[in-house]
């Protein structure tokens, strides 16, 4: 863990743990008053308690996300060190990955290529309407 994790960690659970002691006084106050006065009536939580709640959980959220280690591999070729993020991969080179492909012609990106959504089925209806028009004109 990070010193900034464990900073903001801090830092976010006072947030949190005061605006939960806010929260809790403000209900006590309220308890108090009587039922039918008019600042009892449709009181809520004050602003700045819900913003300091809020503040509290998207910086915890960032901390815990900040705290994760990085993640480290054996590589599958060469010597066995630890690679880690920071260090790059080597590129695995296609043509070589897919020889039996490139021999028999066969694309290995076609599940990326092929894509019929991005057909225009407009001018592909204009295409076949022609084309039927100019086979009809050369059987009559």
């Amino acid at each position: 863990m990070t010193f900034l994790s464990t900073i903001l960690i801090l830092f976010s659970s006072v947030l949190l743990l005061h605006s939960g002691f806010s929260s809790h006084e403000f209900h006590q106050l309220l308890k108090n008053l009587p039922q039918n006065s008019p600042s009892y009536v449709n009181r809520q939580l004050p602003k700045d308690i819900q913003y300091e709640a809020i503040t509290g959980i998207i910086l915890f959220t960032t901390a815990i996300f900040l705290s994760f280690k990085k993640l480290t591999y054996f590589p599958l070729q060469g010597p066995r060190k630890l690679i880690t993020l920071d260090q790059y991969l080597q590129e695995i080179r296609m043509n070589k990955a897919t020889n039996i492909d490139n021999l028999i012609g066969n694309d290995p990106y076609g599940e990326v290529n092929y894509t019929p959504n991005f057909i225009n089925i407009h001018a592909k209806r204009a295409e076949t309407r022609s084309w039927l028009e100019q086979n009809d004109k050369k059987e009559i």
